[in-house]
């Protein structure tokens, strides 16, 4: 069921305690983990991050793509009392953390030199409001880093790998601990909306510019995009 304002931050708790992202990022598969690994590193370059900089990361979760950036001031937020625990346990006085929604940043306006945002807008009820708010907060130079799920690619492999049988070669345990986070449902029951391209460029529209586009893993089986804005 899909959740409403009213009951999304509880919604979205129990999700957070539900799912490990521990998982997901050290899944048992290497091809798994090889992808998942260039999604962020291509996320932190396209943010283009210098040392001088203000970084904030909107959705931090746990703070695993925090955990790797190496320069500039670190920020991370989270809806997720749970995530923001996980991200101070791992990154601990690295990183400035705040628990907070991105509709609601507890900045001033123009505060941050470059913004990432992780696979977070399709969890959220309205995308569209959450990129004007890392607008509001972005300065008018500055650059946010996206990244999405193309939702098609991913489901139809997963369509495929269950009728051929083929899953069992990504996990052959009997629990599937792992690919059941990371693959049968892809964490479907967390996401409201179900992303490809267009769909960011619908929500986009008159707030960013794309100024760069990478397909996760490659342009043959883009299972993620990572999309460069600037402000317009």
């Amino acid at each position: 069921m899909k959740p409403t304002k009213e009951n999304f931050e509880q919604w979205n708790e129990e999700l957070a305690e539900k799912h490990d992202l521990d998982k997901f990022y050290n899944h048992p598969n290497f091809a798994f983990r090889y992808i998942e690994q260039k999604r962020i590193s291509k996320l932190i370059e396209l943010a283009e991050i210098k040392s001088t900089d203000k970084v904030l990361e909107v959705g931090c979760g746990a703070g695993h793509i925090l955990e790797q950036i190496k320069m500039g001031e670190l920020y991370g937020i989270d809806i997720s009392d749970i995530q923001i625990q996980r991200a101070m346990k791992r990154l601990g006085s690295k990183v400035k953390l705040s628990k907070a929604p991105g509709e609601k940043i507890p900045f001033e306006d123009k505060f941050f030199d470059k913004i990432l945002c992780s696979e977070v807008v399709e969890h959220v009820l309205d995308p569209r409001e959450v990129l004007k708010e890392m607008s509001r907060v972005l300065k008018d130079d500055g650059i946010l880093s996206l990244s999405i799920p193309n939702e098609d690619v991913i489901n139809s492999t997963k369509k495929f790998l269950k009728k051929t049988g083929l899953i069992k070669l990504i996990d052959n345990k009997k629990d599937t601990e792992g690919w059941e986070l990371a693959a049968k449902d892809n964490l479907d029951e967390w996401h409201l909306h179900s992303f490809s391209l267009a769909l960011a460029e619908k929500f986009s529209s008159g707030i960013f510019k794309t100024t760069g586009i990478s397909k996760i893993p490659n342009a043959v089986f883009p299972a993620r995009y990572v999309i460069q804005y600037k402000k317009i």
